[in-house]
């Protein structure tokens, strides 16, 4: 099961993912409800490294590497390798200084579509006086989606700026950058998320650890990605926050 020695919490996460939790008391193992576990992506990721000896991971809408990136303390602070995607050639620019020191980290100023191109994506500049910082993490495919924070915003879409951008499937970023495994595959692609998961070839690989936002689906759309992961053979939960899911094929 483990290839590396396990941290303490990894051994409680495996315990968790299947179903139990850890006692000081004998028997230990205590079956446990779901909600009663308390599983963090944190404890799934330390559980992930401990079962593989070349933790790999992948991340989509990666803006500067820092800001609200659930994964980047962790790659940043043990032996890690993978490859962060951002569209937003400002942002890009911001994410190669913040990451600079870490040789094994692929960056590429792209964004991933169905096939390999161009399209133009929407976004709102970084650094527009009167704007919170967040609106420079909207970036988008889709132009409605920008506009809809107008709610949230008053005048934002009088600020939205277009940029066509290379665009590249995970087919052939697979095949670009020759990746045979994926230890963690997260995906915050800004109302794009669903299609990001039906556009990735699981019949050919299967990332060991998912984590993905669900703020922008449907509850329709969400249980249907939810079924197909499980058809997949993962086991789907809520991650730390309720815009959020993982799952952990076990």
């Amino acid at each position: 099961m483990f290839r590396r020695v396990p941290s303490r919490r990894a051994v409680a996460a495996f315990a968790k993912l299947h179903g139990y939790r850890l006692e000081r008391r004998w028997p230990f193992l205590i079956h446990a409800e779901g909600t009663r576990l308390n599983l963090t992506f944190d404890d799934v990721l330390e559980f992930q490294y401990a079962r593989t000896r070349h933790f790999f991971f992948v991340v989509v809408g990666a803006f500067d590497g820092l800001t609200n990136d659930p994964i980047s303390r962790f790659i940043r602070a043990r032996d890690c390798e993978g490859i962060l995607i951002e569209p937003q050639p400002a942002i890009y620019q911001r994410l190669r200084e913040n990451l600079k020191h870490f040789p094994r980290f692929t960056l590429l100023n792209a964004a991933v579509d169905q096939v390999s191109g161009a399209r133009p994506i929407y976004y709102v500049p970084p650094g527009i006086e009167g704007l919170p910082d967040w609106t420079a993490q909207i970036a988008s495919f889709s132009l409605d989606h920008v506009k809809k924070h107008e709610a949230d915003v008053p005048g934002i879409t009088a600020f939205i700026a277009e940029e066509t951008i290379p665009t590249i499937s995970f087919d052939d970023l697979l095949d670009a950058h020759h990746v045979r495994a994926i230890d963690v595959l997260q995906i915050d692609a800004e109302g794009m998320d669903a299609q990001m998961l039906e556009w990735f070839p699981f019949e050919r690989l299967k990332p060991a650890v998912l984590h993905y936002e669900t703020t922008h689906m449907s509850a329709a759309e969400h249980e249907r990605v939810r079924a197909r992961l499980r058809s997949f053979g993962y086991l789907v939960r809520q991650a730390d926050a309720p815009s959020d899911d993982m799952a952990v094929l076990l």
